[in-house]
Protein backbone atom coordinates (compact mmCIF):
# COMPACT_ATOMS: atom_id res chain seq x y z
CA UNK A 1 0.00 0.00 0.00
CA UNK A 2 1.07 3.34 -0.83
CA UNK A 3 1.53 5.72 1.70
CA UNK A 4 0.81 10.11 1.51
CA UNK A 5 1.61 12.36 3.91
CA UNK A 6 -0.06 15.41 3.55
CA UNK A 7 1.49 17.60 4.86
CA UNK A 8 0.43 21.53 6.78
CA UNK A 9 1.70 24.19 8.72
CA UNK A 10 -0.20 22.72 11.29
CA UNK A 11 -0.28 18.93 11.02
CA UNK A 12 0.31 15.98 9.06
CA UNK A 13 -1.91 13.41 8.22
CA UNK A 14 -1.67 10.09 7.05
CA UNK A 15 -3.98 8.47 4.66
CA UNK A 16 -3.64 4.86 3.44
CA UNK A 17 -4.89 4.04 -0.38
CA UNK A 18 -5.64 0.46 -0.57
CA UNK A 19 -4.90 -1.77 -3.97
CA UNK A 20 -1.35 -0.50 -4.59
CA UNK A 21 1.42 -3.08 -5.24
CA UNK A 22 4.85 -2.50 -3.41
CA UNK A 23 7.39 -1.41 -6.30
CA UNK A 24 10.04 -4.39 -7.45
CA UNK A 25 13.40 -4.23 -4.86
CA UNK A 26 15.93 -2.50 -7.27
CA UNK A 27 18.74 -3.00 -4.66
CA UNK A 28 19.78 -6.26 -5.87
CA UNK A 29 22.00 -6.28 -9.04
CA UNK A 30 20.51 -8.54 -11.56
CA UNK A 31 23.70 -10.54 -11.84
CA UNK A 32 23.07 -12.09 -8.64
CA UNK A 33 19.98 -13.52 -10.05
CA UNK A 34 21.51 -14.67 -13.40
CA UNK A 35 23.91 -16.41 -11.44
CA UNK A 36 22.00 -18.08 -9.41
CA UNK A 37 20.04 -19.31 -12.02
CA UNK A 38 23.31 -20.73 -14.20
CA UNK A 39 25.11 -22.05 -10.96
CA UNK A 40 21.81 -24.19 -9.43
CA UNK A 41 21.82 -25.73 -13.46
CA UNK A 42 25.47 -27.11 -12.95
CA UNK A 43 25.36 -27.91 -9.43
CA UNK A 44 21.91 -29.96 -9.82
CA UNK A 45 22.28 -31.03 -13.67
CA UNK A 46 25.85 -30.75 -14.40
CA UNK A 47 25.28 -28.04 -17.28
CA UNK A 48 23.83 -24.50 -17.76
CA UNK A 49 20.46 -23.42 -18.59
CA UNK A 50 18.80 -23.63 -22.47
CA UNK A 51 18.17 -20.01 -23.66
CA UNK A 52 14.29 -21.22 -22.76
CA UNK A 53 15.25 -22.11 -19.21
CA UNK A 54 16.83 -19.23 -18.72
CA UNK A 55 14.17 -17.20 -19.29
CA UNK A 56 11.66 -18.98 -17.50
CA UNK A 57 13.51 -18.84 -14.58
CA UNK A 58 14.31 -15.48 -14.76
CA UNK A 59 11.13 -14.55 -14.81
CA UNK A 60 9.92 -16.39 -11.88
CA UNK A 61 12.62 -14.16 -9.40
CA UNK A 62 11.98 -11.63 -11.14
CA UNK A 63 8.25 -12.17 -10.35
CA UNK A 64 9.21 -12.76 -6.92
CA UNK A 65 11.60 -10.34 -6.30
CA UNK A 66 13.81 -12.67 -5.53
CA UNK A 67 13.10 -13.70 -2.64
CA UNK A 68 13.40 -17.70 -0.91
CA UNK A 69 9.52 -18.59 -1.89
CA UNK A 70 10.99 -17.55 -6.08
CA UNK A 71 14.17 -19.06 -5.40
CA UNK A 72 12.45 -22.31 -4.18
CA UNK A 73 10.18 -22.23 -7.24
CA UNK A 74 12.93 -22.67 -9.85
CA UNK A 75 15.12 -24.68 -8.05
CA UNK A 76 11.59 -26.92 -7.54
CA UNK A 77 11.78 -26.36 -11.22
CA UNK A 78 15.51 -27.97 -12.18
CA UNK A 79 14.76 -30.72 -9.68
CA UNK A 80 11.60 -31.80 -12.05
CA UNK A 81 14.00 -32.77 -14.54
CA UNK A 82 15.10 -36.27 -15.58
CA UNK A 83 18.84 -35.46 -15.85
CA UNK A 84 18.74 -35.25 -12.03
CA UNK A 85 18.62 -38.67 -11.57
CA UNK A 86 21.36 -39.14 -13.84
CA UNK A 87 23.25 -36.53 -12.91
CA UNK A 88 22.74 -37.84 -8.59
CA UNK A 89 24.06 -41.68 -9.99
CA UNK A 90 27.18 -39.69 -12.03
CA UNK A 91 27.90 -38.12 -9.04
CA UNK A 92 27.48 -41.30 -6.51
CA UNK A 93 29.64 -43.42 -9.04
CA UNK A 94 32.42 -40.81 -8.94
CA UNK A 95 32.21 -40.89 -5.18
CA UNK A 96 31.58 -44.33 -4.23
CA UNK A 97 33.17 -45.95 -7.23
CA UNK A 98 36.11 -44.30 -8.44
CA UNK A 99 33.75 -42.79 -11.43
CA UNK A 100 32.89 -46.05 -12.56
CA UNK A 101 31.35 -46.33 -16.20
CA UNK A 102 28.15 -47.70 -16.73
CA UNK A 103 30.09 -49.35 -20.37
CA UNK A 104 31.85 -50.96 -17.49
CA UNK A 105 29.10 -52.17 -15.23
CA UNK A 106 27.86 -54.14 -18.54
CA UNK A 107 30.68 -55.65 -19.11
CA UNK A 108 31.12 -56.91 -16.19
CA UNK A 109 27.09 -58.13 -16.22
CA UNK A 110 28.33 -59.59 -19.52
CA UNK A 111 31.12 -61.65 -18.77
CA UNK A 112 29.44 -62.96 -15.26
CA UNK A 113 26.17 -64.70 -17.58
CA UNK A 114 28.88 -65.90 -20.16
CA UNK A 115 30.49 -67.56 -17.36
CA UNK A 116 27.39 -68.92 -15.98
CA UNK A 117 26.93 -70.80 -19.70
CA UNK A 118 30.30 -72.66 -18.77
CA UNK A 119 30.39 -75.84 -17.34
CA UNK A 120 33.93 -75.69 -16.27
CA UNK A 121 32.88 -72.73 -14.11
CA UNK A 122 30.07 -74.80 -12.54
CA UNK A 123 31.44 -74.79 -9.04
CA UNK A 124 31.14 -71.27 -8.71
CA UNK A 125 27.84 -70.80 -10.82
CA UNK A 126 26.02 -69.42 -7.22
CA UNK A 127 28.94 -67.15 -6.21
CA UNK A 128 28.46 -65.36 -9.80
CA UNK A 129 24.94 -65.40 -9.59
CA UNK A 130 25.10 -63.33 -6.45
CA UNK A 131 27.50 -61.08 -8.42
CA UNK A 132 24.96 -60.47 -10.84
CA UNK A 133 22.16 -60.15 -8.50
CA UNK A 134 24.13 -57.10 -7.31
CA UNK A 135 25.59 -55.74 -10.74
CA UNK A 136 21.43 -55.62 -12.30
CA UNK A 137 19.94 -53.57 -9.69
CA UNK A 138 23.09 -50.84 -9.87
CA UNK A 139 23.18 -50.91 -13.30
CA UNK A 140 19.00 -50.51 -13.65
CA UNK A 141 19.78 -47.14 -10.72
CA UNK A 142 18.76 -44.76 -12.84
CA UNK A 143 15.86 -45.92 -14.74
CA UNK A 144 14.46 -47.30 -11.96
CA UNK A 145 14.71 -43.55 -10.07
CA UNK A 146 12.84 -42.45 -12.84
CA UNK A 147 9.83 -44.73 -12.49
CA UNK A 148 9.40 -44.28 -9.00
CA UNK A 149 11.08 -47.73 -7.89
CA UNK A 150 14.31 -46.76 -6.55
CA UNK A 151 15.37 -43.44 -3.99
CA UNK A 152 18.26 -41.76 -3.49
CA UNK A 153 18.91 -43.55 -0.67
CA UNK A 154 18.57 -47.04 -2.52
CA UNK A 155 20.61 -45.98 -5.24
CA UNK A 156 23.66 -44.95 -2.95
CA UNK A 157 23.35 -48.71 -1.31
CA UNK A 158 23.27 -50.37 -4.38
CA UNK A 159 26.65 -48.45 -5.14
CA UNK A 160 27.96 -49.71 -1.88
CA UNK A 161 26.75 -53.12 -2.49
CA UNK A 162 28.89 -54.68 -5.24
CA UNK A 163 31.97 -56.15 -6.54
CA UNK A 164 33.32 -53.08 -7.84
CA UNK A 165 32.68 -51.61 -4.04
CA UNK A 166 34.24 -54.56 -2.42
CA UNK A 167 37.23 -54.64 -4.65
CA UNK A 168 37.75 -51.11 -3.72
CA UNK A 169 37.59 -51.53 -0.31
CA UNK A 170 38.93 -54.98 0.33
CA UNK A 171 38.17 -56.77 3.32
CA UNK A 172 35.36 -56.20 6.10
CA UNK A 173 36.98 -53.41 8.21
CA UNK A 174 37.73 -51.32 5.18
CA UNK A 175 34.36 -51.73 3.69
CA UNK A 176 33.16 -50.16 7.12
CA UNK A 177 35.46 -47.21 7.53
CA UNK A 178 34.35 -46.76 3.75
CA UNK A 179 30.67 -46.22 4.16
CA UNK A 180 31.26 -44.24 7.48
CA UNK A 181 33.55 -41.62 5.67
CA UNK A 182 32.30 -41.70 2.17
CA UNK A 183 28.00 -41.49 3.36
CA UNK A 184 28.74 -40.11 6.86
CA UNK A 185 31.68 -38.18 6.43
CA UNK A 186 33.19 -39.04 9.63
CA UNK A 187 35.15 -42.35 10.49
CA UNK A 188 33.42 -44.49 12.99
CA UNK A 189 34.08 -45.57 16.59
CA UNK A 190 36.19 -48.05 17.34
CA UNK A 191 33.46 -49.92 18.77
CA UNK A 192 30.78 -48.74 15.90
CA UNK A 193 34.07 -50.62 13.92
CA UNK A 194 34.08 -53.72 15.72
CA UNK A 195 30.37 -54.45 15.60
CA UNK A 196 30.00 -53.71 11.97
CA UNK A 197 33.16 -56.11 11.17
CA UNK A 198 31.25 -58.89 13.36
CA UNK A 199 28.11 -58.39 11.75
CA UNK A 200 28.74 -57.97 8.21
CA UNK A 201 31.36 -61.63 9.29
CA UNK A 202 27.74 -63.60 9.99
CA UNK A 203 27.92 -62.70 13.87
CA UNK A 204 25.66 -60.94 15.77
CA UNK A 205 26.74 -57.17 15.96
CA UNK A 206 25.23 -53.89 17.23
CA UNK A 207 24.79 -50.85 15.24
CA UNK A 208 22.81 -47.56 16.32
CA UNK A 209 21.33 -49.57 18.74
CA UNK A 210 20.20 -52.16 16.03
CA UNK A 211 21.23 -55.77 16.05
CA UNK A 212 22.38 -57.41 12.72
CA UNK A 213 24.39 -60.55 11.71
CA UNK A 214 24.61 -60.10 7.85
CA UNK A 215 25.77 -57.60 5.49
CA UNK A 216 22.71 -56.95 4.23
CA UNK A 217 21.39 -56.20 7.73
CA UNK A 218 24.29 -54.07 8.40
CA UNK A 219 23.01 -52.14 5.13
CA UNK A 220 19.43 -51.82 6.30
CA UNK A 221 20.67 -50.28 9.75
CA UNK A 222 23.10 -47.77 8.70
CA UNK A 223 21.10 -46.48 5.90
CA UNK A 224 17.50 -46.00 7.96
CA UNK A 225 19.78 -44.21 10.72
CA UNK A 226 19.58 -40.95 11.90
CA UNK A 227 23.33 -41.19 11.10
CA UNK A 228 23.03 -41.24 7.50
CA UNK A 229 20.61 -38.65 7.40
CA UNK A 230 22.77 -36.01 9.44
CA UNK A 231 25.78 -37.72 6.94
CA UNK A 232 23.40 -36.73 3.72
CA UNK A 233 23.16 -33.06 4.97
CA UNK A 234 26.91 -33.01 5.68
CA UNK A 235 27.06 -33.81 1.64
CA UNK A 236 25.05 -31.18 1.28
CA UNK A 237 25.98 -28.46 2.74
CA UNK A 238 29.74 -29.14 1.36
CA UNK A 239 28.42 -29.58 -1.95
CA UNK A 240 26.31 -26.38 -2.08
CA UNK A 241 27.70 -24.10 0.65
CA UNK A 242 31.64 -25.04 0.47
CA UNK A 243 30.96 -25.73 4.80
CA UNK A 244 29.23 -27.68 7.29
CA UNK A 245 26.31 -27.46 8.94
CA UNK A 246 25.72 -26.17 12.25
CA UNK A 247 23.95 -27.57 15.12
CA UNK A 248 20.97 -26.01 14.55
CA UNK A 249 20.88 -26.80 10.76
CA UNK A 250 21.89 -30.51 11.05
CA UNK A 251 18.64 -30.85 13.23
CA UNK A 252 16.48 -29.10 10.79
CA UNK A 253 17.80 -30.42 7.54
CA UNK A 254 18.39 -34.60 9.37
CA UNK A 255 14.58 -34.00 10.37
CA UNK A 256 13.72 -32.74 6.98
CA UNK A 257 15.18 -35.69 4.98
CA UNK A 258 14.36 -38.49 7.54
CA UNK A 259 10.70 -37.22 7.78
CA UNK A 260 10.27 -36.26 4.58
CA UNK A 261 12.19 -39.40 2.88
CA UNK A 262 12.18 -37.14 -0.08
CA UNK A 263 16.02 -35.69 -1.14
CA UNK A 264 14.49 -32.85 -3.46
CA UNK A 265 12.59 -31.67 -0.75
CA UNK A 266 16.24 -30.92 1.26
CA UNK A 267 18.26 -29.46 -1.77
CA UNK A 268 15.42 -27.11 -2.68
CA UNK A 269 15.36 -25.46 0.83
CA UNK A 270 19.13 -25.69 1.09
CA UNK A 271 19.44 -23.96 -2.40
CA UNK A 272 16.60 -21.41 -1.93
CA UNK A 273 18.47 -19.96 1.32
CA UNK A 274 19.73 -16.63 1.62
CA UNK A 275 23.64 -18.12 2.10
CA UNK A 276 23.66 -19.60 -1.37
CA UNK A 277 21.31 -16.89 -3.03
CA UNK A 278 24.37 -14.66 -2.19
CA UNK A 279 21.67 -12.10 -0.20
Amino acid sequence: MLLILISSCTKTEEKIISGNVAPPDNTLPQSLRSNFITKSYIGLLGREPTDNEFVATKATLDNGNYDSNSRKAVVEVILSNDDIYSREFEIARVALLNGLDTLQIREFIDLFEHLLTLPSFEEQWPLIQTELDRLHPLQNSVQDMLAGNCSFTEMQRRCVDNNFYDEINMGSLNFVIACFQNLLLRNPTQYEAEQCVAMIDGFNGILFLQVGQTRREFQDIFFASRDYYEGQVRLLFTRFLFRLPNSEEMTLYAELYQNSGNYKVVIARLLASDEYAGV
